[in-house]
């Protein structure tokens, strides 16, 4: 595993905070932490330093706003490792609230963009339906199936 590993799809790292009718059709900023279990890494080899990664992970987002609502989120992607070193990776991922709206993001990283990781929500249910924006985050790998890390995020409420 590499340490590029490290940011994966937390994709990263998104939640919606203080969802409510008195935030209907606002943009809200967030931040906070994320922790993150890879349960698929799937690594096949076409030629020497060439890999295809097939990822799925499970992460927890806690916003530094102690009142904004906590969410899991199960994503899934693919990696592509080249011998010069470079990487690529994209997924999709999916929010759960407590209450069971959902929100739905694509995620992209690698060293061809400037940030870690970067993110854009495409949708919700419930509450959700209709929500937009888009984020970064970054994670940093503790054990191999580990990772923990931040995000930031503006969300555009329906």
């Amino acid at each position: 595993m590499t340490s590029k590993r490290l940011f994966a799809p937390i994709s990263a790292a998104l939640l919606v905070l203080g969802i409510g009718p008195a935030s209907a059709g606002k943009t809200v900023e967030g931040a906070g932490a994320v922790a993150c279990v890879s349960d698929k890494w799937n690594v096949s080899e076409r030629e020497k330093g060439h890999k295809l990664i097939d990822y799925a992970g499970r992460c927890v987002f806690i916003p530094n706003d102690v009142a904004a609502e906590k969410a899991t989120q199960e994503c899934a992607g693919n990696f592509e490792y080249m011998p010069d070193g470079s990487y690529k990776g994209n997924g999709t991922c999916t929010h759960t609230f407590k209450n069971g709206d959902k929100r739905y993001h694509t995620w992209e990283e690698g060293t061809h963009i400037k940030e870690r990781g970067r993110f854009t929500i495409t949708g919700g249910t419930g509450k959700l339906d209709g929500v937009r924006g888009s984020g970064t985050y970054a994670l940093d790998e503790l054990t191999d199936t580990l990772q923990g890390g931040t995000f930031t995020e503006k969300v555009e409420l329906p």
